[in-house]
């Protein structure tokens, strides 16, 4: 539940957090960041979400018990991205190349607006637009709706990386 703080002229609050002062702070965070991004390592390449090891998210929940879930924070992430079908038993792409763009992205997982449907489970997700061989994100979708601006909006979580060169991979069908 969250209650709404009157703040008075007089009320003191902490200062912001200096990383000269904290610096062991800020390097358990980025061991923190690495560690979660051990199985997708193409992340540590996206500046936005890097921007995450430097910020402090706060708070205004009253009981431990209701802190979100979420042991990293969502940011936008408005790009285009690449999207395919995968086929987790042969670990190729079952599609072709389509473009969707990001809504939102955190180290666990990634949302994204597309114009069809999509109708498996799984699928590959790259950021690397421009190169022959991409580094693919495995999503596992855990949603899917039809947004009010007749687009499609699906989210899910990352499982792991793989490397296809797609300029070599023939899709199936």
């Amino acid at each position: 539940m969250r209650q709404a703080v009157r703040a008075y002229p007089g009320d003191v609050f902490p200062t912001a957090i200096d990383e000269d002062e904290n610096s062991e702070f800020y390097q358990q965070k980025r061991a923190s960041f690495y560690r979660e991004t051990t199985n997708t390592p193409c992340l540590r390449r996206i500046p936005e979400l890097s921007k995450l090891i430097d910020s402090v998210v706060a708070s205004w929940y009253l009981e431990p018990s209701s802190i979100s879930s979420r042991e990293w924070h969502r940011i936008p992430f408005h790009h285009p991205l690449g999207l395919a079908v995968f086929n987790p038993q042969t670990k190729q792409l079952e599609s072709d190349l389509q473009f969707v763009t990001g809504r939102n992205l955190s180290v666990r997982g990634i949302s994204f607006t597309h114009s069809d449907h999509i109708y498996t489970r799984e699928v590959a997700v790259t950021f690397d637009l421009d190169q022959p061989v991409k580094d693919f994100l495995i999503v596992r979708l855990a949603w899917s709706r039809f947004s009010e601006k007749r687009t499609f909006q699906s989210g899910g979580q990352f499982l792991y990386q793989i490397q296809i060169d797609t300029e070599q991979q023939i899709p199936a069908g």
